[in-house]
């Protein structure tokens, strides 16, 4: 009986030891890779990045894939985004349009200045998401609006890339590289709207 009762002791703390360690999280961020921009003065004309909206789809803190070329999506359970996907779009627009907008003569006003601007970024991602071995997918709708909310412009941006792998690290690679490219495309666009030079 006492042999009975250990066993059962000793089988219980061994599955509590391995219910006990659980799979790290790993977090991910979108990023641009560009040397920060220092600049003596700014200036007057200003540019704010709204925030960003995603479908719902993405609204979470999971990474999303796709399964194939079907509609099925997958939300990772233990590779998250480190900060909601809609404010890393924003930071990494931000970061790509400060030094060309600088130079253009419009100042990208940095996170948290809400204040009112000359011209203000609306962004609407459609898609951002992509499948192992596959293709990642970006799908974006903007639009700029001056400080009396007319519109100036209006554009979508779509691209894609060859995601070679199948591992978190590629896919969010590979969006964060579209993600730049997105807002490179913008600092070529939007000069001509702001009156800055091109």
């Amino acid at each position: 009986m006492q042999r009975y009762a250990l066993c059962t002791l000793l089988v219980f703390a061994a599955l509590m030891v391995a219910c006990s360690r659980s799979t790290p999280t790993n977090y991910y961020l979108l990023e641009s890779r560009l040397t920060p921009v220092s600049a003596e003065s700014l200036p007057g004309k200003s540019l704010r990045v709204a925030p960003v909206t995603v479908p719902e789809y993405l609204d979470r803190d999971g990474i999303v894939s796709r399964v194939g070329e079907s509609t099925q999506l997958v939300v990772a359970q233990f590779h998250n985004w480190g900060e909601p996907l809609s404010h890393g779009v924003r930071r990494v627009t931000r970061e790509v349009l400060t030094r060309p907008m600088l130079a253009s003569g419009v100042n990208v006003l940095p996170a948290g200045d809400e204040s009112t601007a000359d011209y203000v970024l609306y962004l609407d991602v459609q898609r951002l998401d992509g499948n192992f071995d596959q293709k990642a997918v970006l799908d974006v709708r903007w639009t700029l609006r001056d400080k009396y909310n007319d519109v100036l412009a209006r554009g979508i941006y779509v691209d894609e890339e060859n995601v070679s792998g199948k591992t978190y690290d590629i896919l969010t690679a590979a969006e964060s590289r579209m993600v730049q490219r997105m807002a490179e495309h913008l600092t070529r666009r939007l000069p001509g709207f702001t009156g800055g030079r091109q």
